[in-house]
């Protein structure tokens, strides 16, 4: 296959010019590898470079706009307690994401770099966007080659893998179109993001890669999730997924909460089966879960080898220092009626109530803020009062936090979280809703004040006297819409009756398109019509 190379400037990656997070089908861009042995290979060359370690910086590091001290004294307690759920929109750069960005990168690279591909002289049908199509490629595994295309992301729940693998993600178109010399189009799935379904077997999971074909590929009826329910047992749905991974190049599959699956009653030959698949295809496999879920997926070295490089993702968490940082840069976004400031004591007794996971600590703040804003009599903020908000809102989690080493504890820890990060969504949406009550009782009284619904009433009867005269056809839906964006204009603040009713008026005549179906009446107006069809209008 033959294809042009685009020049890549500084700072610059292959499909900038598109948004991935609203598409994830796109033309192919190739440029020029940097290793001569996988020049000439398209889907190598169609994939984007990894970021750098500046970039990984910039990218992985996100907080939301929030609003500067002289607004938030001027904000209700409501109003400051809806601000509180930002919090949860920020992410800060961890020490294994640069890890992250190159392994994954690599991975799909050594995965792409063993595999042939082969033109069938039949076609092969395929189906996307819900429209059948076809075509005479697929892309089959190198036997010869090693299957030890993987990474293996492991961590306590909330250390932030899930929030991590999004961001990476966001670098990657998930489908890319290649089109040979003779136009035909073929795709190239670069990656799917399995969530391992819960309470599951590896059936179940077979199948939910089928489902993630159908949803890459835009298929909103399920085509090939039905293709592997038909296939009977575990095995023959394994050898279904094969030929899919072969039809649409499928670069690497990531199993995510593998904590979630059930592990009980699974048969050797249910892992084999996925190991078949491995060596077959050479697909890249990415597990990311805890360490317990890990070693029961992958029961022995010999299957624990395919995943390739191991990444400790929560390895952050004990170290103070980097703890330290992230605390200073958490708390400056706080809605107190003084600054607090990060000293020692606050950070150790964050610390303690966390172990360093970032979910934690961010919920375990968010619960502080609140909490502070709700209370009349303002608490003293010090070690004291974050050991009573963590007692409080995840009572019975500190055994469990001190002793991380525990697997047993890992899933009374993560429900426990989970509580008391149902009940922080509870308060904030309470939240929400009493600040919109605020807001609405100050319109409300702001309109009773200007006399608006007299105003409203008066302007729609004024137009419906109007056209009575001019014969125009227009629904009282449609005639009170209109008013409303003349109340609604920015010159209209202060504006009377007429005023209102003109604007009105005019909004209708520029919108006629959406005048109500029917014949336009032929009015005859004399000068005595016109008149008190111009003083109704305020003309």
């Amino acid at each position: 296959m033959k294809y042009n190379y685009t020049e890549m400037r500084e700072n610059e990656h292959s499909y900038d010019n598109f948004d991935l997070r609203m598409t994830n089908e796109v033309p192919a861009v190739y440029v020029r590898s940097k290793m001569p042995e996988d020049n000439g290979n398209p889907y190598i060359e169609a994939l984007p470079e990894a970021r750098t370690e500046d970039e990984v910086f910039t990218t992985y590091n996100k907080q939301p706009l929030f609003p500067n001290e002289k607004e938030v004294r001027n904000m209700s307690v409501n109003e400051k307690l809806e601000m509180v759920a930002l919090l949860r929109k920020v992410r800060f750069v961890l020490p294994f994401h640069a890890l992250l960005e190159q392994e994954f990168n690599n991975v799909l690279r050594v995965s792409y770099r063993d595999r042939i591909e082969k033109e069938s002289e039949d076609p092969i049908k395929i189906t996307m966007n819900d429209t059948e199509d076809s075509t005479h490629v697929r892309l089959e595994g190198n036997h010869g080659a090693a299957s030890n295309a993987g990474i293996t992301l492991i961590g306590y729940s909330g250390c932030g893998k899930s929030a991590s693998l999004e961001i990476l993600l966001s670098n990657y178109p998930q489908v890319i179109i290649h089109k040979s010399e003779s136009f035909q189009r073929f795709p190239q799935i670069v990656y799917l993001v399995v969530v391992c379904p819960a309470n599951s077997n590896f059936s179940a999971l077979y199948i939910s890669i089928g489902e993630e074909i159908d949803k890459a590929l835009g298929n909103l009826e399920p085509v090939y999730e039905q293709m592997v329910k038909r296939a009977r047992t575990v095995g023959e749905k394994a050898n279904v997924i094969c030929k899919l991974i072969e039809m649409f190049a499928i670069g690497c599959i990531i199993f995510d909460e593998i904590q979630l699956l059930d592990f009980s009653g699974q048969k050797e030959s249910t892992y084999e089966s996925l190991l078949t698949v491995v060596n077959k295809t050479k697909v890249a496999i990415m597990a990311v879960g805890t360490e317990d879920a890990y070693s029961k997926m992958f029961p022995n070295l010999r299957m624990s080898r395919r995943t390739g490089a191991f990444i400790e993702a929560n390895a952050y968490c004990e170290n103070k220092q980097y703890f330290a940082t992230i605390v200073s840069n958490l708390m400056k976004f706080q809605w107190m009626d003084e600054k607090i400031e990060p000293n020692r004591e606050i950070i150790q007794a964050l610390y303690d109530v966390s172990k360093g996971i970032i979910a934690q600590l961010v919920s375990v703040y968010m619960y502080m803020q609140i909490h502070y804003l709700r209370a009349k009599k303002k608490p003293i903020i010090n070690a004291d009062y974050i050991y009573r908000i963590s007692r409080q809102y995840f009572p019975g989690i500190q055994p469990f936090l001190d002793d991380m080493n525990n697997h047993n504890y890992e899933k009374k820890r993560e429900e426990i979280m989970k509580n008391g990060n149902l009940e922080l969504e509870r308060l904030i949406q309470n939240a929400q809703q009493e600040a919109n009550r605020e807001k609405i009782y100050q319109q409300m009284k702001i309109s009773e004040e200007k006399g608006l619904p007299a105003i409203k009433n008066n302007a729609i009867q004024n137009i419906m006297n109007a056209i009575s005269i001019t014969g125009e056809i227009y629904n009282k839906t449609r005639i009170e819409q209109a008013v409303d964006h003349a109340i609604g204009l920015k010159r209209n603040v202060n504006a009377d009756e007429g005023m209102i009713t003109k604007d009105a008026y005019q909004w209708l005549k520029t919108h006629a398109s959406d005048k109500r179906s029917g014949t336009k009446k032929k009015a005859v107006m004399d000068d005595e019509h016109i008149q008190i069809r111009d003083e109704l209008l305020n003309n």
